[in-house]
């Protein structure tokens, strides 16, 4: 039987499987009419490790598991950021199960301090002794426990299934992971900080350039019109023909949380905020996107975006691309970001490398990192339960803190506080070919879209010898800088008889990414 897409993450398997071996979730029969209209996004698909690995990692690192419950559950009016390859619900429900058991020892390790610091006081100071003891054999036990009740059974590679997740028992949580839900496969970004590619990780080069695109070609008497619409449309069916494992090509809105109550077109405020007492929505649709595109000046703004995730999703390249004709529709503007998401830490990822039951190494080894851990774990349970104890009072002030900026001060932020991806990648890469993959996800596709874009306007009869000349001026890992600008570079590496060449041209700019630190160093 011929391949099948799950209807759940896009990817084509055998016709007979019953359970799409990506993503983990019971695919709908072929001839089936009843597809769930909220999880039928094209180009949104999960990956299995990236996930598995953030699921581990709320499983041993309770504050992280924290600030997602803290930020992400119990967040009333801001957005999510949503990472590319990440199930964020599947990650949240083992997060809300771990919850319960880190709070337990949480109690018993603040417990036990409070009785050592009386004893302490007390003549019989030597029981101080026994309760460290007693609190370091909690940490062990449930340290175990994780380890290999949870992360050898359900998170290792063999085992893992995103159906099987644990479900939270609230009623409150299972509305609010379904919101998440619909906000994680949307298609709108709204970002808390200054830079706009919330969950997307670090930036690392971006480059832009403007045409002419009113002067005919060579032999034509004048140009043929055309939209920025069909421009994205040929450059995104170009870049789909590449081939890179993992590539998704898809538009979406890039916006800050600072401009939703003002600043931007009532009719794109009203498709991305609709209520603003409300979360802003998880997606637009295609004609709102399409207005966008073409006002070149809005703060809400469209971008094709392009991503590479290569090595099981632990390196994600993503370019977004964005094109603007000006006012008077002679100037096409290209500008292109690049940002990468380095692999999840090490530690996250060492539940492949737990058997069934610990070997008498692996319990040494727990023995002597729970040693390490004792202090810092026993004062951070005193600071989360101080914020469990408080949590009410402080979500009922915060609702009306932030309800009042809305309403009143006009200046609220709908972003995204943290991005949980984003928190738990490494800040070097685990292999040398990963910092080379990342270099060559990059050029390839900045190659494709170059070559499309000379195509197209080829096609449409516009002069593209000052975009072959800027082509030429790219030097291998050398900056290209036009105008009034200048070139640094720490090093370059050119071939024989290499010839570096810089044409002037009154503002443009087209430079070259520059390259993210490589190695495990910086």
């Amino acid at each position: 039987m011929g391949p099948m897409k799950c209807h759940y993450c896009g990817v084509d398997h055998a016709d007979e499987l019953v359970r799409c071996p990506e993503c983990g979730r019971d695919r709908v029969p072929a001839n089936s009419e009843t597809v769930p209209p909220t999880r039928v996004v094209p180009g949104t698909g999960f990956n299995r490790d990236a996930t598995r690995y953030l699921c581990a990692a709320l499983q041993m690192n309770a504050s992280l598991n924290h600030q997602a419950h803290k930020k992400i559950l119990k967040a009333h009016y801001r957005t999510i950021a949503s990472s590319p390859g990440v199930d964020l619900v599947t990650v949240l429900k083992y997060g809300a199960a771990a919850r319960s058991r880190q709070m337990i020892r949480d109690v018993v390790l603040v417990a036990l301090l409070v009785i050592g610091l009386v004893l302490l006081a007390s003549p019989e100071s030597e029981w101080v002794l026994l309760a460290l003891f007693a609190g370091w054999a909690v940490l062990l036990v449930e340290t175990l426990s994780t380890q290999y009740g949870v992360l050898a059974k359900r998170l290792r590679r063999d085992v893992f299934d995103p159906a099987h997740a644990p479900a939270p028992g609230s009623g409150a949580i299972r509305a609010r992971l379904d919101a998440i839900e619909l906000q994680n496969r949307g298609n709108v970004t709204v970002s808390a900080q200054y830079g706009p590619f919330s969950g997307y990780g670090d930036s690392f080069g971006n480059w832009s350039f403007t045409l002419n695109v009113a002067k005919p070609a060579e032999g034509c008497a004048d140009v043929i019109d055309f939209t920025t619409g069909e421009l994205r449309d040929h450059i995104a069916d170009a870049v789909r023909e590449i081939g890179l494992p993992g590539l998704v090509v898809e538009d979406r809105v890039f916006v800050s949380g600072l401009d939703l109550l003002h600043g931007l077109d009532p009719a794109v405020k009203r498709a991305v905020l609709p209520n603003e007492l409300a979360a802003p929505a998880a997606r637009v649709d295609e004609d709102v996107i399409a207005r966008m595109r073409e006002d070149a000046t809005s703060r809400a703004r469209p971008y094709l975006v392009i991503r590479v995730g290569g090595w099981s999703g632990d390196l994600v390249v993503t370019l977004f691309l964005r094109f603007s004709l000006l006012p008077r529709g002679d100037q096409l503007h290209v500008e292109a970001n690049y940002s990468l998401l380095r692999p999840i830490h090490d530690r996250y990822q060492q539940v492949d490398r737990l058997l069934d039951a610990p070997t008498p190494l692996q319990l040494a080894r727990a023995t002597r990192s729970c040693l390490l851990r004792f202090v810092p774990v026993t004062f951070g349970a005193v600071t989360r339960l101080s914020s469990v104890v408080l949590a009410p009072l402080e979500d009922v002030l915060g609702r009306m803190r932030e309800a009042r900026a809305i309403k009143h001060g006009r200046s609220f932020n709908y972003g995204a506080e943290i991005c949980l991806r984003e928190l738990a990648a490494e800040k070097w890469y685990h292999r040398y070919f990963q910092a080379l993959d990342k270099e060559m996800y990059s050029k390839v596709v900045e190659r494709r879209v170059v070559d499309a874009l000379e195509e197209f306007l080829d096609e449409h009869d516009i002069d593209t010898r000052d975009l072959r000349e800027r082509q030429t001026t790219i030097l291998n890992n050398g900056v290209y800088v036009s105008g009034q600008g200048s070139l640094t570079a720490g090093s370059l590496a050119v071939g024989t008889n290499p010839i570096a060449k810089v044409v002037s041209r009154a503002g443009s700019t087209f430079t070259r990414p520059r390259s993210a630190p490589a190695g495990r160093g910086k």
